[in-house]
C-alpha cells in the first residue's frame, strides 16, 4: 500500500528538481530566453543586451577618478540606465541560482596565463562589440529577433572567431605541459576548485541585494525594476542551462567533444524562433518601435563578430556568460569584466562615429512583413538541420 506523499515533500523534491547538479535542457532554456526577450520589449521597452551597461560603467569608473576627456560622460547612473539595470540583474540571478543550486563558489585563477587571457579577452571582446553595434545578444541574438540584418552578419563572424578560438586552444593544449595550465578549454564548463561556504550565507546575500534595489525603485518610483526582474530571469535560466555561446561557437567542430555545444546552438536557435515571432508581433502591431534593436550593418559587424567571439573564448565566457559567472564567483570573469568595461567606452568612442553612417536594415522594411516572417522561419529550420547535421555526422554509428 502506496503512502500518500506529503505536500512539502512534494515541493522539495520539485525544487531539488530545479536546482539539481544536472542543469536545464538548453532548448528549454532557448525557449525561456525568447520570452524573456519579448517581456523585455513590453516592460523595458528594448531587448535584453549587456554592452550598454558595460558602457555605462565604464564611463562611471572613468568619471570617478578624474579622467572625464577620456570618455563621454555617463547620462544616467547605473541604476537608472536600462541595460546597467539588467546587466545587474543577470548577476543578481546567476548568484541566487548558483547558491540554491549548491554551486557558487570563489573560484581562484591557477596561473598567469589565466590572467594575460582574461585581460586580452576582455579587450578583444569591447574591440569587436565595437565594430559589431553589439555583443552575442545585441549584436546577434537579441538583434536577430529584432529583425535587424547586422545579426545575421555577426553570427558569421561568431562561426569563424569559434574555430579560430577551437586551434588555439587546440594549438595550446599541445604545447602547455601541466595540465594545470590548461584552463582555457576547461573552465567554460566545469567547475574548479575554490571555497564555497554556505549556501544560506550567500543566498541570503542575493536576496537581501535584490531587497534593497526593489525597495530603492519603490521609493524613486522609477520603472527600471522591469529591467531588474528581466536580467534576474536571464542570469537563472543562463547558469541553470550553463548557456554560453563562447562554449556554443568553440567547440560547435570540435569533433566528438562538440555535444554540448550543439545543444546550446539547439537553444539559441529556439531562442531567435520565439524571440523573433513575439517582436514581430510587437512591431507589426505597432506596440514598439520598429527602429529598436536595429543598429547599421557592414563587413565590420562581420570582423566584429569574429574577433568578439575569439576574445569571448580566451576570456572563458561570452557577454552573459561572464555576467553569470561573475555571479557564480569566477575570479577570471571578474577580470575580464573589469577588462571589457574599461576599454570599450574607449572603443565605442573611437569607432562607432565612423561606422553609424552605414544603413540600418529592418528586414521586413527591405522584403516585406510576410515575406519576412517565412524567411526567418526558414532561416531557423535551415540553422536546425545543420546543427542535427553535425550531430549525425559525429554521433552516427
Amino acid at each position: 500500500m502506496s503512502m500518500k506523499i506529503r505536500f512539502r515533500d512534494f515541493i522539495k523534491q520539485k525544487y531539488r528538481r530545479i536546482f539539481s547538479n544536472e542543469g536545464w535542457n538548453p532548448i528549454v532554456a532557448g525557449i525561456l530566453i525568447g520570452l524573456v526577450n519579448i517581456v523585455s520589449y513590453i516592460w523595458v521597452k528594448k531587448a535584453f543586451t549587456v554592452y550598454t551597461g558595460f558602457l555605462n560603467w565604464g564611463q562611471h569608473i572613468y568619471s570617478l577618478i578624474g579622467l572625464k576627456n577620456v570618455v563621454k560622460a555617463p547620462k544616467l547612473i547605473p541604476l537608472l540606465e536600462p541595460t546597467s539595470v539588467g546587466d545587474i540583474g543577470a548577476i543578481i540571478g546567476a548568484m541566487l541560482a548558483a547558491s540554491l543550486s549548491n554551486e557558487f563558489a570563489f573560484r581562484r585563477i591557477n596561473s598567469r596565463i589565466e590572467v594575460f587571457e582574461s585581460i586580452a579577452g576582455g579587450i578583444l571582446m569591447a574591440l569587436g562589440a565595437s565594430l559589431a553595434f553589439g555583443c552575442n545578444w545585441g549584436g546577434f541574438l537579441s538583434a536577430i529577433t529584432s529583425w535587424s540584418l547586422h545579426g545575421f552578419a555577426f553570427l558569421i563572424g561568431a562561426f569563424a572567431g569559434g574555430y579560430i578560438g577551437l586551434r588555439y586552444v587546440n594549438w595550446k593544449a599541445e604545447k602547455l605541459v601541466s595540465l594545470e595550465l590548461l584552463e582555457l578549454g576547461s573552465s567554460i564548463t566545469t567547475v574548479k576548485k575554490g571555497y564555497k561556504g554556505s549556501v544560506k550565507l550567500y543566498t541570503s546575500l542575493a536576496l537581501a541585494i535584490l531587497a534593497l534595489l526593489i525597495i530603492y525603485y519603490a521609493i524613486i518610483g522609477n520603472p527600471m525594476i522591469g529591467g531588474l526582474f528581466v536580467g534576474i530571469a536571464i542570469g537563472i535560466v543562463l547558469q541553470r542551462a550553463r548557456f554560453c555561446f563562447a562554449t556554443a561557437f568553440r567547440d560547435l567542430f570540435n569533433g566528438p567533444e562538440n555535444a554540448r555545444a550543439l545543444d546550446i546552438h539547439k537553444g539559441i536557435a529556439i531562442a531567435i524562433l520565439t524571440g523573433s515571432i513575439g517582436v514581430f508581433a510587437l512591431k507589426y502591431m505597432g506596440m514598439v518601435g520598429e527602429s529598436i534593436g536595429v543598429a547599421p550593418v557592414y563587413i565590420t559587424n562581420v570582423i566584429g563578430g569574429l574577433i568578439f567571439t575569439f576574445g569571448a573564448i580566451l576570456a572563458g565566457g561570452c557577454a552573459s556568460g561572464l555576467l553569470w559567472r561573475t555571479g557564480e564567483g569566477h575570479a577570471k570573469a571578474w577580470i575580464a569584466l573589469l577588462s571589457t568595461v574599461l576599454t570599450y567606452p574607449i572603443f565605442n568612442n573611437i569607432i562607432q562615429p565612423h561606422l553609424s553612417g552605414y544603413p540600418k536594415i529592418f528586414i521586413p522594411h527591405s522584403i516585406g512583413w510576410i515575406q519576412a516572417f517565412i524567411s526567418m522561419f526558414i532561416f531557423v529550420i535551415l540553422y536546425m538541420v545543420f546543427i542535427y547535421y553535425l550531430e549525425y555526422r559525429y554521433r552516427a554509428k
